[in-house]
């Protein structure tokens, strides 16, 4: 029986995945010019208690099956404390650049939680490389929270407002198109204004779990009924969330993947290669677009963050202010503007610069080509480069549980190495 409970908790982590229910905490250091930030805030999250339940499970399960016994009574002990001696050199430069990070930042406790947090979804992803689950199962567990999203969005759209009852125990927040601050379409000519969040924070953070779990569902299709369902209902649900990259990167990895479904002739590595330049082509050109043909506060938000972010990284270039510590910083560098703009850089890689420096960055570039050379090409790549993709014009990948829980389930898939096999399973 205890060797399937940790899979049961991670199969409801996926159906639950959406959801945003926690409870916050708040300590001074939370706040920043005297508010609070929920970027700061410690938060312990419904997901993180079910992250907790699958690695207390797994190690019980690995425990009683007397795998760490028996491979210590093994008489190759010997040789397995050399080799983790000799591999010791790649483990502690990373925990000394930690070590450091969190001491000379700002706001240390700040850094050590969101250190804390890159443990807790290390260790997920090491439990997904380890278990390897089958990406058919995984689909169809992701489709669930698809499912009810949409449905949410649907219906918030439709009313302008959200629906509450049971869904705010899913983590919807109370809202009208009216609320001060709340995502409404440019336009005005329709009467539909608001923009859907479902239980996300913002429309663009719905836009994007849709944009990533979409290519995974067409791929797995074949005649499930629900999976059809899920897909009709997550493209409808993705239009109105009027989020442009989760539109362009999106559009452009369901295009491949309904390419794929249908067996075109294309060599893998090239059809990954052109979703990304695509992709890439696509982005900047909207980009481009929008800076110079847009009044829109938001584009003016995002051009004066990208500034302030280059300004920080420039106070300490090698290893960064801290983790979590852009926000700290950012007051000194657009002391004139109001509380709306204290939101992290919409760009990870400029986010992980400022905050871990050139040694950060560098770090996080090898995992991801550690991801991409250590599994076989297969259809995990369109959700991979998505959200690598989408880092480029937003945050959340990085800096929202949601965000971080669809990272670390990709890259954990990906680094499972299980490519060609699912393919075989479609």
């Amino acid at each position: 029986m205890i060797q399937r409970i940790h899979r049961l908790f991670f199969y409801l982590l996926l159906v639950l995945l959406p959801t945003q229910l926690g409870y916050h905490f708040w300590p001074e250091w939370a706040h920043v010019l005297g508010r609070r930030v929920d970027y700061l805030s410690p938060t312990l999250y419904v997901t993180d208690i079910l992250i907790f339940c699958v690695i207390l499970f797994w190690a019980i399960e690995s425990v009683s099956r007397g795998t760490y016994y028996e491979l210590w009574k093994n008489e190759k002990r010997k040789q397995i404390i050399h080799t983790i001696i000799r591999n010791t050199k790649y483990v502690i430069p990373p925990l000394v650049f930690i070590a450091l990070n969190i001491w000379f930042a700002s706001n240390q406790p700040a850094a050590l939680y969101k250190w804390l947090k890159v443990v807790e979804f290390g260790f997920l992803a090491w439990y997904i490389v380890k278990t390897k689950p089958q990406l058919s199962l995984v689909t169809i567990f992701l489709s669930v929270g698809v499912f009810y999203s949409s449905i949410l969005a649907i219906a918030q759209f439709m009313l302008q407002h959200s629906v509450g009852g049971m869904f705010w125990w899913l983590g919807e927040r109370t809202f009208s198109v009216d609320t001060p601050g709340i995502a409404r379409v440019d336009s005005d000519v329709s009467l539909f204004k608001l923009r859907p969040y479902a239980t996300f924070p913002h429309p663009n953070v719905l836009g994007g779990f849709l944009a990533v779990t979409l290519p995974l569902i067409i791929l797995q299709i074949r005649k499930k009924l629900f999976l059809w369902s899920s897909l009709g209902l997550g493209t409808i649900a993705l239009v109105l969330t009027f989020s442009r990259s989760a539109w362009a990167v999106g559009g452009i990895a369901i295009a491949f993947a309904i390419a794929r479904s249908m067996n075109y002739e294309l060599r893998i590595k090239r059809y990954v290669r052109i979703f990304v330049l695509l992709s890439i082509f696509v982005l900047f050109f909207a980009s481009r677009f929008m800076i110079h043909n847009s009044v829109s506060e938001s584009v003016v938000v995002r051009q004066e963050l990208n500034s302030a972010a280059v300004k920080i990284w420039q106070q300490s270039p090698i290893a960064g202010v801290g983790l979590g510590n852009f926000l700290i910083k950012l007051p000194e560098f657009l002391p004139k503007k109001s509380v709306y703009y204290l939101q992290p850089v919409h760009n990870i890689y400029l986010l992980i610069l400022t905050e871990t420096g050139f040694i950060g960055l560098v770090l996080f570039g090898w995992f991801i080509i550690s991801i991409i050379r250590n599994y076989e090409a297969g259809i995990m790549n369109y959700s991979l480069f998505t959200i690598l993709l989408l880092g480029l014009v937003d945050h959340y990948p990085l800096t929202l549980q949601q965000g971080q829980l669809l990272f670390t389930l990709v890259a954990g898939l990906a680094l499972a190495g299980r490519g060609k096999r699912h393919d075989k399973e479609t």
